[in-house]
C-alpha cells in the first residue's frame, strides 16, 4: 500500500487538493475532454477525480506526483488494454492525450511538476458485504480469469510494474513500526512483528514459477469492484504488479466473512484449482496476514482513521494469534 503524497493533516490535504486541481486543469487542455462536471474522489498514491464531459462520457483522472514513474503508468495501461481487448474482461481502459501518450506532464506554481493519467470510467454500483452466493461465485471467477490471463500475457518490452515481495512487505512493516502507537500498545505491536517475521520467512521459501507468480491486481477487494446488471467489474489497478496469485486471492478474503470466503474460493476454483493440501491453506493464511498488516500500515499514519483501527483491533489480534499458533482461521469464525 504505497502512499505517494504526504498529507497527514487537514491543512496539508487542503493545500494538496488546491495544487492537484491546478494540475488537473492544466492537463485537461491536452485531452479532447470538455469538462462539464468534476468530483473529487480521494487521496492515495494519487489524487483521483471523476469527470463527466459535455457528451455525458465519464472518466477517472489521476494526478500523480512529478516523481511518479511514467513507465509504470504506461505499463499499467498496457495490462488493462490486454485484459479488456484480448481477454474480454471489463477493465478500465486508458485514454491517450493529443500527443498519443498515456501520461501528461504539467507544471503548476513555483515550477512544481505533476503527472496526470486518464481512464474511462467503469459504470456500476459498489456493494458493501451483502453479496449473494451468485455474486461471490462471480467475484471468485473474475479473479481467476485475471490470473489465467496473466499466465498467457506476453510482457512487452519496457514493461515495468512493482514487485510485491518480501522487500516491499518489509517497507510496510517498517511504516507500521513508525506509526503503531495510534492504535496499538508496544506489546500488541510485538505480536504484529512476530507475525510479520513469520510471513517473511514463509515467503522466502516460495517458488516463483509461472503457475504461482505473475501479474496480479494487488488490491482486489469489494471497494475495487462495481456491479452492473448483476456482474462484477474490476477497477483501480494502481497497485497491479508482480506477485503470487494466492496473495491476490487472500486479499479478496479480507472484507468477507468465513462462509463468504468459501463461496468465493469455489467460484475461483471452477477455473483455477487451489490445492486443499494443508501447506497451500497455510500459504493463503500467510498472505491473508500479510494483507492485514499492509492494510493497517497504510492507515496507521492518518489520525482520522485511528478510531476505526482501534475498533477492529480485537479481531485483528485474534487473527494474528491464531496464525502464530498454527490454528486455522480463514474458513471458520474465531472467538475475539
Amino acid at each position: 500500500m504505497n502512499e505517494a503524497f504526504q498529507a497527514d493533516t487537514e491543512d496539508s490535504r487542503r493545500l494538496l487538493l488546491v495544487r492537484a486541481e491546478a494540475a488537473l486543469t492544466a492537463a485537461l487542455e491536452q485531452y479532447d475532454i470538455h469538462e462539464k462536471e468534476l468530483d473529487f474522489i480521494q487521496v492515495s498514491e494519487h489524487v483521483t477525480y471523476k469527470i463527466e464531459d459535455e457528451t455525458g462520457s465519464r472518466y477517472l483522472l489521476r494526478v500523480h506526483p512529478g516523481s511518479a514513474s511514467s513507465a509504470e503508468t504506461v505499463s499499467e495501461m498496457e495490462w488493462l488494454a490486454y485484459l479488456a481487448e484480448e481477454e474480454g474482461i471489463g477493465a478500465p481502459l486508458g485514454v491517450k492525450n493529443r500527443e498519443g501518450s498515456y501520461v501528461t506532464e504539467v507544471e503548476t506554481g513555483r515550477g512544481q511538476s505533476w503527472k496526470v493519467s486518464v481512464l474511462r470510467w467503469v459504470e456500476g454500483d459498489h456493494r458493501e458485504g451483502d453479496f449473494t452466493e451468485s455474486q461471490l461465485l462471480q467475484m471468485g471467477g473474475l479473479l481467476a480469469r485475471m490470473h489465467r490471463a496473466a499466465r498467457k500475457f506476453q510482457v512487452p518490452e519496457g514493461f515495468v510494474r512493482p514487485v510485491w515481495d518480501e522487500r516491499a512487505f518489509a517497507q510496510e512493516a517498517a511504516r507500521l513500526k513508525q506509526h503503531y502507537r495510534s492504535f496499538l500498545t508496544p506489546d500488541e505491536h510485538g505480536v504484529y512483528e512476530q507475525a510479520a517475521a513469520e510471513v517473511t520467512a514463509h515467503m522466502a521459501g516460495m517458488p516463483r514459477d509461472d503457475e504461482r507468480f505473475g501479474i496480479i491486481h494487488g488490491d482486489f477487494h469489494e471497494g475495487n469492484l462495481v456491479f452492473k446488471d448483476g456482474e462484477p467489474y474490476p477497477i483501480d489497478f494502481g497497485r497491479c504488479g508482480y506477485g503470487y496469485f494466492l496473495y491476490d486471492l487472500a486479499q479478496a478474503f479480507i472484507g468477507l466473512y468465513p462462509m463468504q470466503r468459501q463461496v468465493f474460493l469455489e467460484g475461483y476454483e471452477r477455473l483455477l484449482p487451489v490445492s486443499s493440501e494443508p501447506d497451500d491453506i497455510r500459504v493463503l493464511e500467510t498472505f491473508f496476514i500479510k494483507s492485514l498488516i499492509e492494510n493497517q500500515s497504510y492507515h496507521a499514519p492518518h489520525p482520522w482513521e485511528a478510531a476505526e483501527l482501534r475498533e477492529s483491533k480485537p479481531y485483528a489480534m485474534a487473527l494474528l494469534r491464531h496464525y502464530l499458533d498454527g490454528k486455522p482461521f480463514l474458513f471458520q469464525a474465531i472467538p475475539v
